[in-house]
């Protein structure tokens, strides 16, 4: 390793879990996804928020690909491509993300000098080449044989620019990380505009148009204006906070592979039969506004 090398080795950090995370912008937040995945039991919950123990992390990046608000600090393991053609080494195989993002690279070829993949690299492969096949894109095709390398390497601060625009200077990769970090190219939804990853479902007779996930959603996948209440999915991914905190629990989250589309429905206004103030509502049957039926809930409660 050159002396470049060591010195940008010697500027790695620690992994850290960032305030964007949705434990942090809500108590009402179910999301454990990190923990889930960590399979070195590094992810802890403390007071509701995780934190990394940095003492048994090996850095895996499994956690930063796991994350659906791109919440965690840090860099992928070294990955080795040759002639465009990932290698399947004895480490951790990429994450699922990872590979979507090296296929929309070109890189839709594995190789390795193995008789067969271990079973972690079977099924993630066999993972991320059935969500190819929904993705109407060819899978990866796998070529197990002897090959002589002539390493290009991917670092975990090279990894990042991997998905930078292919003009970018050579000199910008070899920049330290902390000037050049990149979470947020883990985002799927912006390597498959054409698709979204998760469907979004709201029980009209449930919701009061409160507009709590319109104000937490950072992918703003929820508009409420005077005529219409309008569902984007294509952006979400799936962090679950818009169903964690809806008060009526009227929001669905579902993980569904479909063609991006956008669901619009039109608001009512209506006259309220108890207090006669007119208020807007997605359901034509609705009688009652939201002040009273909620005062009817409690009144029926206390008595």
């Amino acid at each position: 390793m050159g002396l470049l090398n060591k010195w940008m080795e010697s500027l790695d950090y620690e992994f850290k879990i960032l305030q964007s995370c949705t434990r942090h912008q809500s108590p009402y937040s179910s999301c454990s996804r990190c923990l889930d995945v960590c399979s070195d039991e590094a992810i802890t919950f403390i007071d509701g928020n995780p934190y990394i123990d940095n003492e048994k992390c090996t850095e895996c990046g499994y956690c930063i690909a796991e994350c659906p608000v791109q919440a965690i600090e840090g860099f992928f393991p070294k990955r080795t491509v040759f002639q465009n053609q990932l290698v399947v080494t004895d480490e951790h195989p990429p994450a699922l993300r990872e590979l979507l993002g090296y296929y929309k690279k070109g890189i839709t070829a594995i190789i390795g000098e193995q008789e067969k993949l271990d079973e972690n690299w079977q099924q993630t492969i066999s993972k991320t080449n059935e969500m190819l096949e929904k993705l109407n894109e060819a899978p990866f095709s796998i070529h197990l044989k002897k090959i002589e390398l002539k390493e290009e390497s991917f670092t975990r601060r090279e990894i990042f620019s991997f998905w930078k625009n292919e003009a970018q200077s050579t000199l910008k990769q070899m920049t330290p990380a902390k000037w050049r970090f990149n979470h947020e190219e883990l985002d799927i939804a912006k390597l498959y505009p054409k698709h979204q990853f998760i469907e979004v479902s709201v029980n009209l007779s449930k919701c009061t148009l409160c507009k709590a996930c319109q104000k937490l959603c950072k992918k703003n996948c929820f508009q409420i204006n005077d005529t219409s209440f309008t569902i984007s999915a294509q952006k979400c991914s799936g962090c679950m906070l818009c169903q964690d905190i809806c008060p009526e629990k009227a929001i669905t989250i579902q993980e569904r592979i479909m063609s991006a589309t956008e669901v619009a429905h039109s608001l009512l206004i209506k006259t309220c039969k108890i207090c006669n103030n007119n208020y807007q509502t997605l359901v034509d049957q609705s009688e009652k506004c939201v002040k009273c039926k909620k005062k009817e809930e409690f009144g029926a409660i206390l008595s």
